[in-house]
């Protein structure tokens, strides 16, 4: 599992946010979203330390190795901004975009994490994810990622022509077609934590997935965090030295 150790100063703060779905339901409402994550991103940008993104920032994503689907080059570029001005930027694969590969490494110089992480910031061990496939049930999910993870799957679907690729992956991917599991998702995964919890301790524990912003008591030294969603609610966590906050942004 990967660490990541940071000391943050008064004057800087540390974002999480996440289940864009840039792509679903359509075009239109994509883009009025992106015009909206970016709004956020302009906000932020003079004192984010560090930036973390929850996965499912698109609807769908697949890397041939010399394509990537287009679209939301606003977004992509203003990411790549924020991370040439300094800021560290953080990308945890969702269910989502799990065929991510390093594009977003190699061209925008952005952290790229399968699986969960563990953040050390100053004082405080948070144990960060996605969310996806953790926690009891959900097998016919948990079979399918470990297909759609299998190195030859992957192989062989960059053998079909990425005009028609992208188009499967974004029909079968598409967020409206699937039913609201959202209370489902944050018991499995505040189930899931309490789990942890009596093994390892973790300070905070923050994940995405379940598209409800919620903040949970596990114990008295320990927090469960879901930062929701871009869909309709817009919420994120902020972290300052001394408070850990889940807002909406309504500007």
């Amino acid at each position: 599992m990967k660490k990541i150790a940071i000391s943050l100063k008064n004057d800087q703060k540390i974002y999480f946010l996440g289940d864009f779905h840039l792509g679903s339901p359509n075009r239109l409402e994509s883009i009025k979203r992106e015009q909206k994550i970016i709004s956020f991103i302009n906000s932020i940008q003079s004192n984010a330390r560090d930036l973390f993104f929850m996965g499912d920032l698109f609807d769908f994503w697949f890397e041939y190795k010399e394509v990537v689907p287009k679209g939301f080059v606003r977004f992509i570029g203003k990411i790549a901004e924020l991370s040439d001005n300094g800021t560290n930027i953080h990308m945890i694969v969702g269910n989502h975009d799990m065929w991510m590969m390093d594009y977003f490494n190699k061209e925008l110089n952005i952290n790229i994490y399968h699986g969960l992480i563990k953040v050390q910031i100053n004082n405080n061990l948070l144990l960060v994810g996605h969310g996806d496939g953790l926690g009891k049930g959900d097998i016919g999910y948990k079979l399918l990622k470990i297909l759609f993870k299998n190195q030859f799957v992957k192989f062989l679907y960059r053998w079909i022509h990425p005009d028609i690729g992208i188009k499967i992956g974004k029909y079968l991917s598409n967020s409206k077609k699937r039913k609201n599991y959202s209370n489902i998702n944050n018991n499995r995964l505040f189930d899931y934590c309490r789990k942890i919890e009596k093994k390892f301790h973790n300070d905070y524990y923050i994940f995405g997935h379940s598209h409800l912003s919620i903040e949970k008591t596990i114990n008295k030294k320990s927090k469960y965090i879901n930062v929701g969603e871009w869909l309709k609610e817009y919420s994120y966590l902020e972290i300052s030295n001394k408070d850990y906050n889940l807002k909406k942004f309504s500007s």
